[in-house]
């Protein structure tokens, strides 16, 4: 056993943090999240600023807050600067590199200048099929993914341009919470910046 007198700072911290999750009712415990819905604003408003109006957006089949939260974000950026929803540039694919090379077809079909990505490995697919039909990124589509992924989004050629997810603040933010207290019912939502590299490029005229 350690005496009292010789625990450290790592056990009055432990001491603390059990004694918040005491304190929370129901077992419960406040939560910190990535802002979903700001970050997909972030990523259309990237497009947008570049003068993009036929904008799409490659979501994921998968249920989950990012699918609701991204495409909420997307139809807010779409609203503020004055371009109609166009629910024919929603493209629901698996959230991968396959999800997203077999999405090239009907995006190009409908005739997008530049596509959100539900995460960077999507933009990975869309880099293959866009490549196969003798096209770049992002002279005939401009591209931005979401995740910041940097062994996929910074070795892209060119790279990509992306949102991140804060892994680093997520996890100091939720054990602060844990150590000082914070509410337990409602998540703590912290903003995904981006990350502009190469592949947004300016709408043709």
């Amino acid at each position: 056993m350690v005496p009292p007198g010789d625990r450290g700072a790592g056990s009055a911290a432990g001491d603390r943090l059990r004694a918040r999750q005491l304190l929370l009712p129901d077992g419960g415990a406040p939560t910190v999240v990535p802002d979903e819905v700001q970050g997909g604003r972030t990523a259309t408003e990237l497009l947008a600023a570049r003068g993009h109006r036929r904008i799409a957006f490659i979501n994921t089949t998968t249920a989950a807050p990012a699918r609701d939260g991204r495409l909420r974000g997307y139809r807010e950026a779409l609203e503020a600067a004055g371009i109609p929803f166009d629910p024919g540039l929603v493209f629901d694919a698996v959230p991968n590199q396959e999800g997203g090379y077999r999405t090239v077809p009907e995006l190009l079909e409908r005739g997008a200048t530049a596509v959100f990505c539900h995460n960077d490995r999507v933009a990975m697919g869309l880099y293959d099929g866009l490549r196969e039909r003798g096209l770049s990124v992002p002279g005939d589509l401009a591209v931005v993914g979401f995740d910041n992924q940097e062994v996929i989004a910074a070795h892209l050629r060119p790279p990509l341009s992306t949102v991140a997810l804060p892994h680093y603040e997520l996890g100091a933010a939720g054990v602060r919470l844990l150590l000082e207290g914070g509410p337990a019912d409602e998540p703590v939502r912290l903003a995904c910046p981006p990350v502009e590299r190469d592949s947004a490029g300016r709408a043709r005229r």
